[in-house]
């Protein structure tokens, strides 16, 4: 769905929205595919990347703000749509929702014993925004993402080093999705709060395993808008050829953002990495949430 493609509906322009988003393009599903149907392909294609048989998995998360209903969870939807024994269930952490399902994965491998677990943002915003909201809707599209967990460092591939999460807990109606409702947001009202959220969980997070921007080879924030997201890398110290963003073409994803902007990094950089390279993903959502993952390349041969 172009800026071209919304000018036929909206009072806007290609040249409104690029100047105040950087957006170009969204992809908007099918009306006849749900948010889970999006969550099998996506969490199909990482277990085939991983693999790792679907009866193996112990434990399936699903982070969305778009759920299929209510009751029960997407995760519920995905696990009975691929025939899954794990125990399933949602996380709601709005666009944050990847970030704090690794740390809920985490303490369940070390706390309940599990060997397999998989994380999953999905989100269709394309049924819930508002076409006629010309400031809201042009944000957003449709994706979904997965990453399969387990205990053991890999062989070769990604570990994870720290998860710091946050909340503020502050204007937590600024951004809301009302039952039965469309999405609204008071833009102008969040980003003072987003942009120190964001700084602070980097920051944090950083700091505790004494690193620097210099240190990483990929940053990616969560896709809310190029323009934030450069005001952000801006003021940070990141530099170009580290800051992985996707969002030009796919719009704001909500929780499958950071997750999906990661996987498009991995794989236009691939083969390209060496052992120990260093991503820092971060994100913040409605609530307010945020949180940041910090992981390793781990590369074939290494101890």
């Amino acid at each position: 769905m172009t800026n071209e493609d919304l000018t036929r509906t909206m009072d806007t322009s290609d040249k409104w929205i690029r100047d105040h988003t950087g957006i170009r393009e969204r992809r908007y599903a099918p009306d006849d595919i749900d948010t889970s149907d999006l969550g099998v392909i996506a969490v199909s294609e990482a277990l085939k990347d991983a693999g790792v048989a679907p009866n193996d998995v112990d434990v399936l998360i699903c982070a969305t703000s778009t759920p299929d209903r209510l009751v029960p969870s997407t995760a519920s939807y995905i696990a009975n749509k691929m025939e899954l024994r794990a125990t399933a269930f949602d996380i709601g952490a709005a666009c944050t929702g990847f970030i704090y399902g690794l740390a809920v994965a985490e303490g369940l491998m070390h706390t309940q014993g599990h060997e397999t677990i998989v994380v999953c943002a999905a989100d269709k915003f394309s049924r819930v925004i508002d076409p006629k909201d010309r400031a809201n809707s042009i944000l957003f599209g449709d994706a979904a993402g997965a990453a399969v967990l387990t205990p053991e460092r890999p062989v070769a591939g990604l570990e994870i080093l720290d998860l710091h999460l946050s909340c503020t807990n502050r204007g937590a109606d600024l951004v809301r999705i009302p039952i039965g409702g469309h999405f609204e947001m008071e833009g102008r009202a969040v980003k003072p709060i987003a942009l120190p959220d964001l700084i602070n969980t980097v920051t944090v997070t950083l700091e505790r395993n004494r690193l620097a921007l210099s240190d990483l080879r990929g940053f990616v924030c969560h896709q809310a808008n190029l323009r934030l997201i450069e005001t952000l890398a801006d003021h940070l110290g990141v530099e170009e050829h580290q800051h992985w963003h996707d969002v030009e073409m796919f719009a704001n994803r909500g929780a499958a953002s950071v997750v999906t902007a990661f996987c498009s990094g991995l794989d236009r950089n691939a083969g390209d990495f060496v052992d120990g390279d260093l991503f820092l993903l971060t994100a913040f959502g409605a609530g307010f949430t945020n949180g940041s993952a910090l992981l390793r390349w781990v590369g074939p041969g290494s101890a």
